[in-house]
């Protein structure tokens, strides 16, 4: 695992603000259910997205994610999400330098938007297996 230096540090603040420019739920950013379960954004289907409890979170240079690993809990309508005040610290990486390779991750938490939602919590992988 790498330590973010200076050129690192130069692709997460590009990132970040680019990040910041999205006003639609990014990958990565966080949704709180009626139940009190939150969980992070984890795939955009356009009218509905998939989360999921945690993951590994890859920060692109549009500022949006994907998840690199983990499970996806069952799709939450996306006219059911409104964005909240608050903010939460979400975990991401990326390849130091971009030059992707075999223990070239660097990992860091950036700010995340945290919507709610209306919408019935249907997640499972949270759960315990009885």
């Amino acid at each position: 695992m790498q330590t973010l230096d200076a050129i690192d540090t130069e692709i997460l603040a590009r990132r970040t603000k680019a990040r910041s420019l999205i006003t639609t739920p990014c990958i990565g950013d966080f949704v709180r259910f009626p139940t009190g379960e939150v969980e992070r954004f984890s795939h955009d289907w356009g009218d509905d997205i998939q989360t999921s409890p945690g993951g590994s979170f890859y920060l692109l240079e549009d500022g949006d994610a994907s998840l690199t690993c983990g499970g996806l809990n069952p799709a939450t309508p996306t006219d059911q999400l409104e964005v909240t005040d608050e903010m939460l610290p979400g975990a991401f990486w990326f390849f130091s330098h971009d030059i992707p390779g075999a223990g070239r991750g660097v990992y860091f938490d950036i700010p995340c938007r945290v919507f709610k939602t209306t919408a019935k919590y249907d997640g499972f992988l949270g759960r315990g297996f009885n």
